[in-house]
């Protein structure tokens, strides 16, 4: 094999194994960094957290957990644990589902929401990143023993995760109402760093990062719409009396 043959060959493998544990990795930090500004005063200050925010702490904080602990696994080969683990992480996203949607109606219900965040764009993109993320999640779960697909579809399924770390790390309030596009505008880039490392590296994009990007792309853009649309309005009205 020539030189050039097994430098392409090694950036591949790099592109297959330790970019996903980077991106992971890099993920958990924001999403963590992001409520480890808020979460201890939420917590110390009587009277705390309610029983409900704490299980839905725990489910999130044990999926970003598991999103780093996958890829690490592949990258020391231990494939057969991985796979075991994955069936743990099936559960664990149906319960995510779960508890995404009941946090957000008790958000509501309770007047918790950020004031940058009106009440019905809150409901809708948190719906809608729930329902997205379980379909990638799906996908990615049918997809598990092809792996360029399978890493790719979970990497963009907990891209719909970002948002609650990285709002809390950024200045939201002084955005105003374009609060919700600074934050998209970021998530949106770098979700766009595997496309992108994937056309640098492979020459070509792999068409699981089309649907990724597509599913997290169309729920933030149905996320106004729906978000302001009268049904949603009256929903919001009915769980916050």
């Amino acid at each position: 094999m020539t030189a050039i043959g097994l430098e392409k060959q090694s950036a591949s493998g790099w592109v297959g194994r330790r970019f996903y544990l980077m991106m992971a990795v890099f993920m958990a930090v924001i999403i963590i960094a992001g409520f480890s500004r808020t979460a201890p005063d939420a917590i110390m200050t009587p009277p705390g957290l309610p029983l409900l925010l704490h299980i839905h702490g725990f489910v999130f904080l044990s999926w970003l957990v598991l999103f780093v602990v996958q890829p690490a696994l592949a990258v020391r080969g231990s494939l057969k644990l991985h796979r075991k683990l994955g069936w743990a992480g099936a559960v664990l996203a149906t319960l995510m589902v779960i508890m995404g949607i009941a946090a957000t109606v008790f958000a509501i219900h309770t007047h918790i929401v950020p004031s940058f965040f009106p009440k019905g764009i809150f409901l809708a993109m948190n719906v809608l990143g729930m329902a997205f993320f379980a379909g990638l999640v799906t996908a990615a779960v049918v997809k598990r023993r092809e792996g360029e697909w399978h890493k790719r579809l979970m990497l963009c399924a907990t891209m719909l995760l970002l948002g609650p770390g990285l709002g809390r790390l950024l200045p939201m309030p002084m955005f105003g109402p374009a609060a919700p596009l600074v934050m998209y505008g970021i998530i949106d880039a770098i979700l766009l760093v595997g496309p992108v490392v994937d056309f640098v590296v492979r020459k070509r994009v792999h068409p699981a990062y089309y649907w990724g990007v597509a599913a997290v792309m169309l729920s933030e853009v149905l996320t106004g719409p729906i978000g302001m649309s009268p049904p949603v309005q009256a929903l919001v009205k009915m769980i916050a009396a």
